[in-house]
């Protein structure tokens, strides 16, 4: 497997990824009526090849299938209108259905579930276009019009089906059963919908308003089922908010009465008050921790400030009390970072709590806000119980709500008295037969109807009609394409094979690690060089050490031991325990502050020198001697040997506790790091770079990232827009699929982190291969790279705050 197929498997699996599966595949909605579809169809095998997909099927349209499909309902429009224009409408219906035909053939290509989605999403098309173009038609108009196009399109792909049938099988029973029953209805309410099929329900026995009250009767007893689930999954709930409350009722099938809600009200507040309880423990212990470091800074402060007054007072060079203030400044950032953390948890706590306490506030007319109502749903819901019945008493009430209506309608009205058997007191009616011919309407009209509002939602085709596609919906549509889960129509892209080894694909060993962080100054011995003063090095080297251990400790690092040249750097969720000696075992979390704290790093080296130049001419005996004036002098003017001086190399390697590494004291009685991530970070520390610093990791830490940030995009070859030409979807299309095919890296958009790969192999003999080449390489289940030899292997990337080229 090479490393862009096995990055491709864990991009699926990233927050950002999901959060756009989420939207533009809406997993939600797929979930909900997969599972009516499955059931109203019996087990169709299409239905379960949807189903395996998980999500909506996404369909590119190219041009000419959009532009020809606009021309089919503007000519047949036309055509109604004034039909003695036939010999027109039949000249361009001949080029358009053979023009049709071949984008149907070529894009079946042998597969009879590529011709069920082809129709299907065409029709999804027609019916858009057609809403487009009917709008505003009376309704007598619109339901004639509808009528006649359903036709059309049923003619025309039942020629497309039967012309492929002696080289394709398609079996196309379930298209059959939804469209031929049914007219190509625009897109309106459902009691439009209703109004438009009143003909049909009066040919079937039933007026359409008596039909429509019986409907609402039955439906609402038929809500326990679902309301079950929803208190299910309340109880098992270890977190509540609003929104969540919002997605649980968007899961189901809910349309609940005022007893209901009041009941899940009940056990939402009950499930509320047990979180506040919990968050009240939790924030006594952020609380107690935050008193404690208030306390430690104001100690802290008053030891280095006597220790500073001491200096001054046996004042004989600046670099001590330098490093005295960068002490001082070091041991504030480091408890700041701490406070800061703190504060967030307690902020969070503080949200957390404040939102439980609203929901334990709501009334039954605030939860009913969160009820998804769509209004087709209660029809799903009365197919699945299709034995529902109503009953004398039920009728009676039902008829004088509906009697004034049906009365003003003679042919409603004639319909209605069949089912008349007379009575005393009142009228009676043949409740049986009624039922019986409403059920007849469900099964015949209605599920046929629902069947083809399902099965067109479980697809979506790009571009839309309006053209509005947002930049993230483009990249989304885009990454899709390029992996060959988006079915192209008239439209030729590349895409890239799916490995049959995805399925067994494990990638969740990234989300939660620890990282080791090693640094090496460079040009030391250059300085000590022209120094020749032990001292006055030691001084120095003090002092960058002290910028250096500022910034990882500002990112939360603990700093593990000082190496001369150097020093190691744990970084843990829980680097405050860890610290302060509470624990030595680690809590694993994102890398993302090992990886800021590297390139912050970088820039300090650079900052370091600058700020320097002209307190330290005596490093620059020679420079001087080439008659530089140092005053003003910047860093790029300096001599490659003087640049050089305090770059240094980071590496950082991530991985797992207490497999990869581990936290002992040694025999001094001082922390100490060992394991595999120690060797490795040392190794990516030493890797050069010629005039600058480098931070060098692994590929584990860059995953990590990926598993853990909210926004991620792709160092390719196009350069980086801020905005992919969202106003043209094949220019943005286009723009994506440039940037994921050729990529190099990644960018961490909301912080300014940019990874590159690394592109050449560097061996270490006896611990690890560094795989930094595209080569063909093993990766097993767990996604560890492994040589011929079953060795360890890692990629490499270079991190920075910009592009690298």
């Amino acid at each position: 497997m090479r490393r862009s197929e096995f990055e491709d498997i864990l991009i699926q699996e990233t927050p950002f990824y999901k959060e756009l599966q989420k939207e533009y595949r809406d997993t939600a909605t797929f979930s909900r009526y997969i599972t009516v579809l499955k059931t109203i169809t019996k087990s169709d095998g299409f239905v379960k090849l949807l189903e395996q997909r998980g999500a909506k099927a996404l369909i590119f349209l190219g041009r000419k299938v959009l532009s020809l499909q606009e021309e089919f309902v503007v000519n047949y429009q036309n055509f109604l209108i004034d039909e003695s224009r036939r010999d027109k409408w039949e000249e361009f219906f001949e080029r358009y259905s053979k023009n049709l035909f071949e984008i149907y053939e070529k894009f079946v290509d042998g597969s009879s579930e590529r011709a069920l989605i082809f129709e299907i999403v065409n029709r999804k098309l027609l019916r858009d276009l057609l809403t487009k173009h009917i709008g505003n038609v009376p309704r007598e108009s619109k339901m004639l019009i509808a009528e006649r196009f359903g036709l059309v399109i049923n003619q025309l792909f039942n020629y497309f089906r039967n012309s492929l049938a002696r080289s394709v099988h398609i079996v196309d029973s379930l298209i059959i059963d939804v469209y031929n029953k049914i007219p190509l209805l625009p897109i309106c309410s459902r009691k439009e919908t209703m109004q438009l099929l009143s003909k049909n329900f009066l040919q079937n026995g039933l007026p359409e308003p008596l039909f429509t009250a019986m409907f609402k009767s039955m439906v609402d007893f038929l809500y326990t089922e679902e309301w079950n689930k929803i208190v299910d999954t309340i109880n098992r709930k270890t977190t509540l908010s609003k929104d969540e409350i919002h997605n649980l009722f968007k899961s189901y099938f809910f349309f609940p009465d005022d007893d209901h809600l009041s009941e899940i009200l009940k056990l939402l507040k009950k499930k509320s008050r047990e979180l506040v309880g919990a968050l009240g423990t939790r924030k006594k212990l952020i609380e107690d921790k935050i008193v404690e470091i208030k306390k430690r800074m104001r100690m802290t402060a008053h030891d280095l400030s006597k220790n500073l007054i001491d200096l001054a007072n046996d004042f004989s060079t600046e670099e001590p009390i330098d490093t005295m203030i960068k002490r001082l400044r070091r041991a504030f950032l480091k408890d700041a970072h701490s406070l800061k953390n703190l504060k967030h948890d307690h902020q969070e706590c503080v949200r957390i709590e404040t939102e439980l306490y609203s929901i334990m506030k709501f009334n039954v007319d605030d939860l009913s806000k969160f009820v998804v109502k769509n209004e087709w749903d209660p029809y799903l819901i009365l197919i699945l119980n299709e034995k529902t019945k109503i009953d004398e008493a039920q009728f009676q009430t039902i008829l004088k709500d509906v009697m004034a209506e049906i009365r003003n309608d003679k042919e409603a009205s004639s319909v209605l008295n069949k089912y008349r058997t007379g009575g005393f007191l009142k009228e009676k009616y043949d409740i049986e037969t009624i039922n019986i011919k409403f059920h007849a309407i469900m099964k015949g009209i209605i599920v046929s109807l629902l069947k083809s509002f399902l099965l067109e939602e479980l697809m979506e085709y790009y571009p839309k009609l309006s053209r509005v596609v947002s930049p993230e919906g483009i990249r989304y549509v885009a990454e899709e394409t390029t992996a060959g889960r988006v079915l192209m129509i008239d439209k030729d892209i590349d895409v890239i094979k799916e490995s049959e080894e995805v399925a067994n694909m494990d990638v969740s060993r990234f989300k939660n690690l620890v990282s080791v962080l090693i640094y090496d100054i460079r040009g030391s011995t250059f300085m000590g060089t022209k120094l020749k003063d032990a001292k006055k090095e030691s001084e120095i080297r003090n002092l960058f050490q002290e910028s250096m251990l500022a910034i990882v400790e500002k990112h939360g690092g603990v700093p593990i031991k000082d190496t001369g040249d150097g020093g190691i750097v744990l970084f843990t969720e829980n680097s405050y325990d860890i610290r302060n000696h509470k624990t030595t075992k680690m809590e694993s979390g994102s890398t993302l502050s090992a990886v800021r704290s590297g390139i912050e790093m970088i820039q300090e080296t650079k900052n370091f020198v600058q700020e320097n130049i002209t307190k330290y001419q005596d490093w620059f005996r020679e420079a001087e001697e080439r008659k530089i004036n140092f005053e003003g002098v910047t860093y790029a003017k300096l001599p490659p040997s003087y640049q050089a001086i305090f770059q240094v190399g980071v590496g950082i390697a991530s991985g797992s506790y207490p497999k990869e590494v581990y936290l002992e004291k040694n025999a001094f009685g001082e922390y100490d790091l060992a394991g595999m991530l120690v060797r490795e970070a040392n190794l990516y520390s030493k890797v050069k770079a010629k005039e600058k610093s480098t931070v060098i990791c692994d590929d584990v830490t860059v995953y990590n990232l990926l598993l853990n940030v909210n926004k991620f995009s792709f160092l390719g070859e196009a350069g980086l827009k801020v905005d992919a030409l969202s106003n043209d979807i094949e220019q943005g299309l286009k723009y994506w699929i440039t940037q994921k095919t050729t990529r190099r890296g990644f960018v961490f958009d909301l912080y300014k982190v940019f990874a590159t790969q690394l592109g050449q192999e560097v061996s270490h003999p006896g611990s690890i291969k560094i795989v930094l080449g595209l080569f063909d390489i093993s990766i097993n289940e767990a996604g560890e790279i492994k040589d011929e030899k079953g060795g360890r292997g890692k990629f490499l990337y270079e991190l920075s705050s910009e592009a690298l080229g």
